[in-house]
């Protein structure tokens, strides 16, 4: 078991009794809520806990634990490979293009066709 600043059990001093829940170790150690001092207050702390503060403690790291992994699930989903981006970027730079030819067809179009209304109109004109 590592620290998230790269820590071992080796590298702190646990109570015997500590050792043999490691439930609550693996917890306490993987926390990145905590610094490496906090831990050893744990550590320190552990010894004159009682059941209940000892299940508590552990429910708090237990829900820290499953929320981060709910955050990481969350932004996982939104991560892409830089391939997949540029061929997102490259299908939308295509769309936009088409759509813009179309615009312009669409206004040569009816320019064409307000031309031809406005000789029509001058032909009338011309006759009268």
């Amino acid at each position: 078991m590592k620290t998230p600043t790269g820590k071992t059990i080796k590298d702190f001093t646990i109570p015997e009794k500590m050792l043999q829940d490691e439930e609550l170790m693996k917890l306490i150690m993987s926390s990145e809520s905590m610094d490496d001092n906090e831990r050893q207050y744990w550590f320190n702390l552990y010894e004159v806990m009682n059941e209940p503060q000892i299940a508590k403690l552990k429910d708090i790291l237990a829900r820290e634990r499953q929320k981060l992994e709910e955050i990481e699930k969350k932004y996982a989903k939104k991560k892409i490979s830089p391939e997949e981006a540029a061929r997102i970027a490259k299908e939308k730079g295509a769309k936009r293009a088409a759509h813009a030819a179309e615009v312009k067809k669409k206004e040569a179009a009816h320019e064409a066709k307000e031309k031809k209304m406005e000789e029509d109109v001058l032909a009338e004109l011309e006759n009268l």
